[in-house]
């Protein structure tokens, strides 16, 4: 996460693997800070339909991981969700993807292939 990312405010990152097909569309329409609002209803609506892994970051911090604890589920797509404070969709679509680099940039975030 850059340093002056969110206007130097701590991040809240989702990771959400979807498993229904549905669901998946529902989710790629919405914006981060609808997800954000909605996810606790949009878990009890499909309880068995995604696994989320949720972070919060702050600027400058750097994460990596071998492997998301998501890993391994069978699911339609995995979505990423990074709740910024300014207008944005701020979603990623990482599809098929199963090694990928994120970047929290000041404004929105970026995938970035290895």
């Amino acid at each position: 996460m850059t340093r002056r990312a969110n206007d130097d405010t701590p991040l809240a990152v989702d990771f959400v693997a979807v498993k229904e097909p549905e669901l998946l569309k529902v989710l790629q329409s919405l914006p981060a800070a609808k997800w954000f609002e909605q996810r606790e209803q949009l878990q009890r609506d499909y309880p068995e339909g995604m696994k989320i892994w949720s972070l919060e970051l702050v600027p400058g911090q750097h994460v990596e991981t071998e492997e998301v604890p998501i890993h391994g589920e069978r699911a339609q797509g995995l979505l990423v969700f990074a709740g910024y404070a300014s207008p944005g969709m701020h979603r990623l679509n990482l599809g098929e993807i199963r090694k990928a680099w994120i970047r929290l940039e000041e404004k929105d975030l970026r995938l970035i292939q290895p």
